[in-house]
């Protein structure tokens, strides 16, 4: 009887402690830490690019303090004024972090990844959030609105051109590169797609007053023609800095049974500069076609209803004849489309 009594009081301190450590769990999963109090150091900003370097905002707050020792994570929301940071832009500060300073340059890039448009004052809201565990709900900082006003980013590209024997020797008429920066390093796709035609220099503006040739990759005003190895599509650069310029195969061709090559020969597209696309003229069977990047699989589109994707299915030729084709692929937002008409 004693060994039982024993045993059933064991039981009933055990069961105690464990209840006991229960709460003691569910108190640390419910408390609510105190949160950070944030401060700006203007709540008007106006960037410009004379001030790009220098510091624009900073942001101060004191530590979060949740009861006891942890290490807190701290979190910076952004959003616009209003919104009540329903889907806010986060950026992650580590711990033991108390402000965050942005140069002109940094804030003006943040804006516009935001896609808040420059020249234009917008009133944006930031907040802290710190946490210490999943365990423990985080806390936020009082809100603080800056208003803002970015600068425009945008540069005015600047061009080259590229008179051959390819189009008749003619600057007027000469297909572009572009230098995006505008500084002074150009870029773009010419298509050497006539036989025995790749001979090519390079000029300043739309006349020869100033041009430049060159050998072995080298360039120099007034120097010799330039040329490409074959009669294909090449994405040439050129860098005035380092007078210096070199090529690189950049082709996109149709390939099929629909064609006169079948599956085993792509048909080559000429690249149009001034409208940015690529275009063919073939005449076509009833059977399936796709475009490919360098005559290889690696890069290949399929697709129907004018719509392209990436390794998609063949596309259907219906109806025998002779077709204008077109292809145009678009960096902003990652689409290929293309046309087919019937002539």
């Amino acid at each position: 009887m004693k060994n039982w009594l024993n045993k059933s009081l064991f039981f009933v301190a055990a069961s105690l402690t464990l209840m006991s450590c229960e709460k003691d769990e569910e108190k640390l999963i419910l408390s609510e830490g105190t949160p950070p109090a944030l401060s700006a150091s203007s709540t008007n900003v106006v960037l410009t690019e004379e001030t790009a370097e220098g510091t624009a905002l900073t942001l101060n707050w004191n530590e979060a303090d949740f009861g006891f020792d942890a290490a807190t994570e701290y979190s910076l929301q952004i959003d616009t004024a209003g919104d009540n940071f329903v889907r806010p832009y986060s950026v992650s500060l580590g711990n033991k972090v108390t402000s965050r300073t942005y140069t002109g340059q940094e804030l003006n890039a943040l804006m516009g990844r935001l896609k808040y448009a420059p020249e234009e004052t917008h009133e944006v809201t930031f907040r802290i959030r710190a946490i210490v565990s999943e365990f423990v709900s985080p806390v936020y900082s009082n809100p603080v609105t800056v208003n803002i006003t970015p600068y425009n980013t945008y540069i005015e590209p600047t061009f080259i051109y590229v008179p051959g024997d390819y189009q008749g020797w003619n600057p007027a008429t000469a297909p572009s590169l572009i230098s995006v920066e505008a500084n002074n390093i150009y870029q773009g796709v010419i298509s050497f797609t006539e036989p025995n035609s790749r001979m090519f220099k390079f000029t300043a503006n739309r006349n020869w007053d100033l041009n430049w040739g060159g050998t072995n990759g080298n360039l120099e005003q007034n120097g010799p023609d330039l040329s490409v190895p074959a009669n294909e599509s090449y994405m040439l650069t050129v860098d005035l800095n380092a007078m210096t310029w070199s090529y690189a195969k950049h082709s996109w061709g149709i390939i099929g049974n629909a064609t006169a090559g079948g599956w085993d020969a792509d048909q080559n597209m000429r690249y149009n500069n001034e409208e940015d696309e690529w275009r063919a003229t073939l005449d076509l069977t009833e059977g399936e076609i796709k475009f490919r990047f360098n005559d290889d699989w690696g890069t290949n589109y399929g697709g129907s209803g004018g719509n392209l994707t990436l390794g998609g299915d063949n596309i259907a030729i219906t109806e025998a004849g002779r077709y204008q084709i077109t292809l145009k692929l678009s960096d902003e937002d990652d689409t290929a489309t293309y046309t087919l008409t019937k002539l």
